[in-house]
């Protein structure tokens, strides 16, 4: 047996609340009334006493007629406030079903965790199933908007409220995952403020459909964004009714590359490069024997066997030598899973045969070994008549008169040896090499002028760097007192060879003299070595894309014995190889984020495109970078992971590799608890059948009661009307449109 419950009404509220300022227009006719009630004076007379008994005869009657007729205009003012302040029921489940339309706004989750095959189809089909059922089963009349949790993507797709079925279902339909993480906070603030449109549709509702994977709805990088996500949930819930849909799984594994990488932004001609992995189990068993390939252009060149333990990151390398200068692509690939986008991860590795090192010598010398980079060209190319040097660094040597008319963007790095003063136009010829990429680094020694180092090249916000030379200390002539390195626990990249390593010196390099040096508050600057004394040794900076070095001692044998050191060749070659790295550029990135290209000045006059990775080109414009004083080249769309290509558009430029992955956040599969989302907002996962009954059953509904009210206020005009030609007709009337009023506001809950 069917029964019919009737549900009471939940709550009464107004979608426009500030039109009842209006209630104060009931107050006119009453005013009216009495501005012009009319005053007696009494005045007595013979035939008073007639007049007042037919007078108090009719009075008790005429009074009855004219409170009616003032309670009628009073009514008719106030129903007009109150039906254009657009009252409404909320009811749970109503007696009568609602013919009202309903704006429906459709959040769909197309981040790359929702490619996870289940049932040998992704969870986004099941997903845009669910949502072309929605539509389709929904009544004549409904809007519909539609938004994706993407992130750089266009989240909002339709913008505007549709009541046009078809264009919505087509909307869906053309719908495709991206490779993107799911921002979840900007999804639902899209949605939040969508909730503002359609204001003539009282009721609404918000569906979400996602997988609810845990590090898109409750970010572990920070407690401010999932504490945002909840707030907007409980936003929109305020405003409409919110339904989640969660179609997603628990506890499902998932074997992923998180990163693929390699200390060496470049790799040296015929010499063997080592190449890091990070693989990450996200399940609860550990995987065994797990093949894992890496290709360098297209050709599998190795493979191992991993053995990956549950739910933790497992490092391997693989050891790969390069037979040809130029760009090389590299992936590695895991066997494919149910999520196989995560099973990729590429690499760009640029190959040099020369890295070549400008030195400009700030002391000449007619004895051998006596200018101030003779002991670092040996060091860099320590060459012998029996055999000449074959390594990849090239130095090569110029007198400090030299540098404003070279060509410094012919070289990767720039050495300073004990350069006595600089000009204000040597200052900017360097600074506008170091900011394209390119690297220097300075040495200091005896003919350093401390005063016009720190007026013109580490003068704030004009010079090099954010560093002050103060006075000398030690004595090297008399060589009383040594000073020694303190490495600061090896933790910079330039000297972590050393670590572990005691025979090469660097901790026992005798030093007899030195620039103190005060370091200005600089987020881009910090120490590479320290003196025993706790003053700075060496410090590296940052200016634009390149790298600045400053070595507080000098480079040969006048203040110390460091040049003759073991230490000190190593260090010097590494010390050029880590300053050169910014002349290249970063050449990965995650879906998303652009890609930052640096135009020389012989490519300025070339029309360069860029190639995706599913083969489609886009002409590229570049734009003046006023803070690196060059052209720059930004390329937004990277929505795809793999291997981007800049073709500069002629047969003798090489293309310029660059690869894009997808970020590691979206592969961890872990589904959220009811702890971080109140259960009541979800509903159980349902069949495409019978979404709407579902929604109906559940969902709390917002009955209009304008138009209702405006109906009133149009039969009151006419009870007006009758009241003022015939009063019992009227009063009839009036009694009339009272019973049918309370009546209908009664069907309508």
């Amino acid at each position: 047996m069917n029964y019919l419950i009737f549900q009471p009404v939940v709550a009464f509220g107004f979608a426009s609340p500030w039109l009842l300022m209006g209630l104060l227009a009931a107050g006119i006719p009453i005013l009216i009334h009495l501005l012009h009630k009319r005053k007696f004076i009494e005045t007595d007379w013979a035939a008073m006493k007639f007049l007042l008994m037919a007078t108090k005869k009719y009075s008790r009657r005429f009074r009855i007629e004219q409170l009616l007729v003032l309670l009628v205009r009073c009514l008719i003012l106030l129903l007009l406030a109150i039906a254009f302040s657009r009252p409404y029921w909320s009811v749970q489940g109503s007696l009568l079903e609602s013919a009202g339309p309903v704006h429906r706004i459709i959040v769909i989750d197309s981040s790359f965790s929702m490619r996870w095959i289940e049932d040998e189809q992704p969870l986004f089909e099941s997903a845009r199933e669910l949502a072309l059922s929605l539509v389709s089963q929904s009544n004549p009349g409904d809007a519909f908007q539609l938004i994706q949790i993407s992130d750089s993507s266009q989240q909002a797709l339709i913008s505007r409220p549709s009541r046009q079925q078809t264009f919505v279902l087509d909307e869906i339909t053309r719908m495709q995952t991206t490779e993107e993480y799911g921002n979840v906070s900007q999804a639902l603030q899209t949605a939040l403020e969508f909730l503002d449109q359609s204001q003539e549709l009282a009721q609404k509702e918000v569906i979400v459909i996602s997988d609810f994977q845990a590090q898109s709805w409750s970010p572990s990088q920070t407690d401010q964004e999932s504490a945002r996500i909840l707030s907007l949930i409980e936003a929109i819930s305020k405003k409409s009714t919110l339904i989640l849909k969660d179609i997603g799984l628990t506890d499902e594994a998932n074997l992923a590359i998180t990163d693929f990488s390699s200390k060496s932004v470049f790799a040296s001609l015929n010499q063997p490069i080592r190449l890091e992995v990070t693989l990450h189990n996200f399940g609860v068993m550990n995987q065994e024997n797990v093949n894992l390939q890496l290709f360098v252009d297209g050709k599998l060149v190795n493979q191992k066997t991993v053995d990956l333990t549950a739910n933790a990151d497992t490092q391997t390398e693989f050891t790969h030598q390069f037979t040809r200068v130029g760009d090389h692509r590299l992936e590695v690939r895991l066997a494919e899973d149910r999520l196989p986008l995560d099973n990729h991860r590429w690499k760009i590795m640029p190959v040099k045969k020369d890295i070549n090192v400008l030195l400009i010598n700030g002391r000449q010398s007619g004895k051998s070994m006596g200018r101030a980079t003779d002991y670092l060209e040996l060091a860099l190319s320590p060459s012998l008549k029996e055999h000449p040097w074959q390594g990849i660094i090239k130095p090569h040597v110029i007198n400090e008169g030299e540098l404003a008319n070279t060509e410094l963007s012919l070289y990767d790095a720039v050495v300073i040896c004990d350069v006595a003063l600089f000009t204000a136009n040597e200052r900017d010829l360097l600074k506008r090499y170091v900011k394209r990429g390119g690297g220097l680094i300075i040495s200091l020694g005896e003919q350093v002028n401390a005063e016009n180092y720190n007026q013109t090249l580490f003068q704030p916000n004009v010079g090099l760097l954010p560093l002050k030379l103060l006075n000398r200390r030690g004595d090297a002539k008399k060589q009383a007192k040594y000073f020694e390195f303190d490495p600061l626990k090896y933790q910079h990249p330039a000297i972590e060879l050393f670590k572990g390593n005691p025979d090469a010196g660097l901790e026992t390099t005798h030093l007899y003299e030195y620039f103190q040096a005060e370091i200005l508050p600089d987020p881009n600057t910090r120490l590479i070595l320290n003196y025993d004394t706790n003053d700075p040794a060496i410090v590296e900076s940052t200016l634009g894309r390149g790298k600045i070095i400053l070595i507080t001692t000098s480079l040969d044998r006048q203040w110390g014995t460091w040049a003759i050191w073991p230490s000190f060749p190593p260090m010097m070659n590494e010390f050029v190889l880590y300053a050169a790295t910014g002349k290249w550029g970063a050449r990965e990135t995650l879906v998303g984020q652009p890609l930052e290209v640096v135009m020389l000045d012989n490519q300025l006059p070339l029309s360069p495109r860029m190639i995706t990775p599913n083969q489609e080109e886009f002409p590229l414009r570049s734009v003046l970078d006023q803070n690196a004083e060059t052209r720059t080249i930004s390329f937004s769309q990277t929505f795809l992971s793999g291997i981007y290509e800049l073709d500069w558009g002629t047969s003798t430029t090489e293309k310029t590799l660059y690869a894009v992955n997808v970020t590691p956040l979206e592969s961890d599969l872990r589904h959220i608890g009811p702890q971080f989302i109140p259960p009541q907002y979800f509903r159980t996962q349902a069949s495409t059948q019978n979404i709407l009954t579902e929604l109906s059953e559940d969902q709390t509904s917002q009955v209009g009661l304008s138009e209702c009210l405006l109906f009133i206020v149009l039969a009151l005009i006419v009870v007006e009307q009758l009241l003022l030609w015939r009063f019992p007709i009227g009063a009839f009337s009036f009694l009339a449109v009272l019973l049918l009023s309370c009546l209908s506001l009664f069907l309508l809950q």
